[in-house]
C-alpha cells in the first residue's frame, strides 16, 4: 500500500512519459533533453532525469517533479495536476466533500455535466443528427468530439444543473447561463437563462482533455441570431490559450512534425475523420502568441488552411507575423474562394490531401497573392505591392531569410535593393513595441539573467559538495552565510554546516530541515552538476572556482555599500565617520572579507 495518491501516481508513471506527452524529448546520455517550453531558446537546456524522476531547465532555472511540470505547463494548481496525473495513472482519488472543492474544480465539473446533458439531447433529436450526417460527420466523430445539442429552451440546462445541486452563481461563472436584466426579459420566471439555445454544441477541451467551454452553432432561429456563440472568458477558459482539439491532436502533431491550423470546429472534425489528426483551430479569437508558443512545444512546422480572402485579413496577418517572429516554418494550404476544408473533404478528400501536399511557403503565398492583384509593370502598382509585402518581410526573424525575400522583391519589381532596404527600415508594424521599450525589456532581461547566473553558481557549489561529500569541511571552512544571495541556498548551507565532519551527508535530513515543501530541489541541484560531467579530480578545483566567484561578488557588494556610506558621511561633514568607514573599507580589501 502507498502512503498517498501522490506516491502511487509516481510509482505508476514515468516522468519521461508524462513530459513527452507535452513536448518532444531527445535522448542525451542517461537523460533526455528538449527546448524549454517555459522560455524562448534555440539550444535545448531543458533536461529530464529518469533515474531521479525530476526535470530542470538550465536556462530559466525552473525544475521539479512530474506534478510541478504539469502545474507549470497547464497553468493549474496542485489539486488539478493531481487529478490530471491520477487519471493518466488510473489511480482513483477519494471523493472530495463538495464544500472543499476548489472553484476551478467546480467549474470543470459543471462543464462536464453540461456536455453530457447536450449529448443526451442530441441522441433524442433526429433533425440535428440528420443535419450532421448531411455535413459528412460520422457517428464515431460525434462520440469522439462529444458533439451535443442545446435545446430550444430558455432554461433547460439551468434547470438540469440546479436539479443536480449546482448553484446558479457557479453555473454563471462557468459561462453557461446569463443573469436577467431589465432591458432583456426572456420568457422565463427565473433570474437566469441559458446562454446556448437551439445550437449544435462543440465542447472545448484544455490540453489534458478537460472540458472548459463550448462553441454553439445555430441550428434553428431567426436570421439575426449569431451563427456561432462561444463561451465567455472564465476562470477555466482563456480563448487566447486554448486550441480546439489539441488534446486529441498533440500526439499526431509531434508524430507528423506539423500542425494544421484550420478555422472552425467542423474543419477540425472532418480533418481528423479522414486521418489528418494533427489539425486544430482557435476558438472565437485570432491566432495569438500564446497559441503559437503552445504549438511550438510539439512542432515548428505550421500549415495554415485559410481561404485567400481570410489570409489577407489584418488579424490573420498579425497572427502569421507572430509565427514568423517565433521562427515557425509556415506554409499556406490554399483553399478555393468560398470553400472551407470541411466542404472539400466531404466532396473529395483527395483534393484536400493534394492541397496539403502542395502547401506554399508563407512568403511565396504572399508574393503570388500580391503580384496577382496588381500589375507590376505600372509604377503606382509596384508601390502597392511593396507596401503589402515589406511588413511581412520585416516580420521575418531570421536575417538571412529576410535578406533573401528582400532580394526577390527587388528583382521582381526591378528596383534597386538599397531603396527597398531603406523603405524596410521605415516600415512600422502596428502593435509592436517601440525600440525603447524593447531596449528596456532587454535591460530587464539582463538583470534577471544575471540574478539567475548568481543563483546557479550557488547551486552548483552546493551541488558539488552534496555529490562529493569529502569536500564538505573545505566548504564550511571557506564560506560564510553572507556569501549566499538566495534564501533556499542559505537554508541548504545552514543545514550542511550541522553535518560538518560527518563521513556521509544525510541528504534526506537536509530536505526535511531546509526544504520541507520543496524536497525535489536538492535532487535537481545534484542533477545540475551531474549534467556538467565534471571529472572527480577536478571537483575541488571547481569548488574553489565557485567559492572565489561568490566571495568576489559579495566583496564588491559590501565595498559598494561602504563607498556610498563614505560619500554620505563626507557630504554631512562627519570626519570621524569618514575615517572609520575608510579603515573598514581598507581592511575589507586586505582581508577579502
Amino acid at each position: 500500500m502507498f502512503d498517498s495518491p501522490v506516491d502511487e501516481i509516481k510509482n505508476r508513471l514515468d516522468i519521461v512519459d508524462v513530459i513527452s506527452g507535452y513536448i518532444k524529448l531527445k535522448k542525451a546520455g542517461r537523460d533526455y533533453k528538449a527546448v524549454c517550453p517555459f522560455h524562448s531558446e534555440k539550444t535545448p537546456s531543458f533536461f529530464v532525469s529518469p533515474s531521479k524522476q525530476i526535470w530542470h531547465c538550465f536556462g530559466c532555472n525552473l525544475g521539479g517533479d512530474m506534478f510541478s511540470f504539469v502545474m507549470q505547463i497547464e497553468g493549474v494548481e496542485f489539486a488539478d495536476a493531481l487529478r490530471i496525473l491520477a487519471k493518466k495513472a488510473g489511480v482513483e482519488l477519494t471523493r472530495q466533500d463538495p464544500k472543499l472543492k476548489s472553484q476551478r474544480s467546480k467549474l470543470l465539473e459543471i462543464c462536464q455535466e453540461a456536455a453530457e446533458f447536450f449529448e443526451e439531447n442530441l441522441k433524442k433529436n433526429k433533425a440535428v443528427q440528420e443535419y450532421l450526417k448531411k455535413r459528412g460527420v460520422l457517428s464515431e466523430s460525434i462520440k469522439e468530439f462529444q458533439i451535443g445539442y442545446a435545446l430550444d429552451s430558455w432554461d433547460a440546462l439551468y434547470s438540469h444543473l440546479t436539479d443536480l445541486g449546482y448553484k446558479a452563481e457557479d453555473i454563471e461563472k462557468a459561462g453557461l447561463i446569463i443573469q436577467r436584466t431589465e432591458n432583456r426579459e426572456p420568457r422565463t420566471n427565473r433570474n437566469y437563462y441559458d446562454r446556448f439555445r437551439s445550437r449544435i454544441m462543440f465542447p472545448i477541451c484544455d490540453i489534458s482533455g478537460q472540458i472548459v467551454g463550448f462553441t454553439g452553432r445555430i441550428f434553428s432561429g431567426d436570421e439575426s441570431t449569431a451563427k456561432y456563440v462561444n463561451s465567455p472568458e472564465t476562470l477555466i477558459f482563456n480563448k487566447s490559450q486554448i486550441l480546439y482539439a489539441l488534446d486529441k491532436a498533440k500526439v499526431d502533431i509531434r508524430k507528423e512534425d506539423k500542425c494544421i491550423l484550420v478555422e472552425g470546429q467542423m474543419d477540425v472534425i472532418m480533418s481528423h475523420q479522414v486521418g489528418n489528426k494533427n489539425a486544430v483551430a482557435t476558438s472565437g479569437t485570432a491566432l495569438t502568441e500564446n497559441h503559437l508558443k503552445i504549438i511550438k512545444r510539439y512542432t515548428e512546422n505550421l500549415f495554415l488552411a485559410f481561404d485567400t480572402d481570410t489570409a489577407g485579413e489584418e488579424a490573420t496577418k498579425k497572427g502569421i507575423g507572430l509565427a514568423q517572429k517565433l521562427e515557425f516554418n509556415i506554409k499556406v494550404i490554399v483553399i478555393p474562394e468560398g470553400k472551407d476544408p470541411a466542404d472539400i473533404i466531404k466532396k473529395d478528400v483527395k483534393k484536400w490531401e493534394k492541397a496539403i501536399n502542395e502547401a506554399k511557403p508563407i512568403m511565396e503565398f504572399y508574393f503570388d497573392n500580391s503580384f496577382s492583384k496588381f500589375n507590376s509593370d505600372k509604377i503606382e502598382e509596384r508601390r502597392k505591392i511593396a507596401q503589402q509585402l515589406l511588413p511581412s518581410i520585416k516580420r521575418i526573424a531570421n536575417e538571412i531569410e529576410r535578406s533573401y525575400w528582400l532580394q526577390q522583391l527587388a528583382a521582381k519589381l526591378n528596383i534597386d535593393e538599397k531603396l527597398l532596404t531603406e523603405a524596410l527600415a521605415k516600415v512600422k508594424i502596428a502593435g509592436e513595441d517601440s525600440y525603447f521599450s524593447q531596449e528596456n525589456q532587454s535591460f530587464k532581461n539582463k538583470i534577471e539573467l544575471n540574478r539567475l547566473r548568481l543563483q546557479n553558481q550557488e547551486e552548483n557549489l552546493l551541488g558539488l559538495v552534496l555529490g562529493y561529500p569529502e569536500h564538505l569541511n573545505y566548504l564550511i571552512d571557506n564560506v560564510n552565510l553572507n556569501y549566499f544571495t538566495n534564501e533556499i541556498t542559505k537554508k541548504i548551507f545552514q543545514s550542511l554546516k550541522k553535518q560538518k565532519s560527518s563521513d556521509k551527508i544525510n541528504i534526506e535530513k537536509i530536505k526535511k530541515e531546509a526544504l520541507p515543501n520543496q524536497p525535489y530541489y536538492i535532487d535537481h541541484i545534484i542533477f545540475q552538476i551531474e549534467n556538467y560531467d565534471w571529472d572527480d579530480k577536478e571537483v575541488l578545483k571547481e569548488i574553489k572556482f565557485y567559492i572565489n566567484n561568490i566571495k568576489s561578488r559579495c566583496l564588491k557588494k559590501v565595498l559598494s555599500e561602504k563607498s556610498l556610506a563614505i560619500k554620505k558621511a563626507e557630504r554631512e561633514g562627519n570626519t570621524k565617520e569618514v575615517e572609520r568607514l575608510k579603515n573598514e573599507f581598507n581592511n575589507l580589501l586586505k582581508n577579502k572579507i
